[in-house]
């Protein structure tokens, strides 16, 4: 059984698969009118669309990310959570806030 999350995930991925290819379609089609080699307007389009599908995956994947940080004056620590429930996300929030190292400085 998929629960929800997962079946709304493969629904925007499709979406942003979806909206890159017309992205790349909408400017090969702009460069043959202006007269550009086929070859060439397929590997624009192409990167076109794939660039745009790869920003629309990159930002879902950002949204569903929680980070925690610790709150002690000169820590650096930080923890990045991603496709969490509840509890999880609970639990890494309070080991951020007592871990047993701080990272005073600047890291290397």
């Amino acid at each position: 059984m998929t629960s929800t999350r997962t079946v709304r995930r493969r629904l925007l991925t499709v979406l942003s698969t979806a909206i890159g290819m017309a992205a790349g379609v909408l400017v090969g089609y702009d460069l043959l009118g202006y007269g550009v080699p086929v070859v060439t307007a397929i590997g624009c389009a192409a990167a076109v669309g794939l660039g745009i599908d790869n920003l629309l995956t990159d930002l879902m994947a950002r949204l569903d990310t929680a980070v925690y940080r610790c709150h002690a004056a000169g820590c650096t620590y930080m923890v990045r959570v991603a496709h969490a429930d509840a509890a999880e996300r609970r639990r890494w929030q309070e080991t951020a806030a007592a871990h047993p190292r701080h990272e005073l400085g600047t890291r290397f």
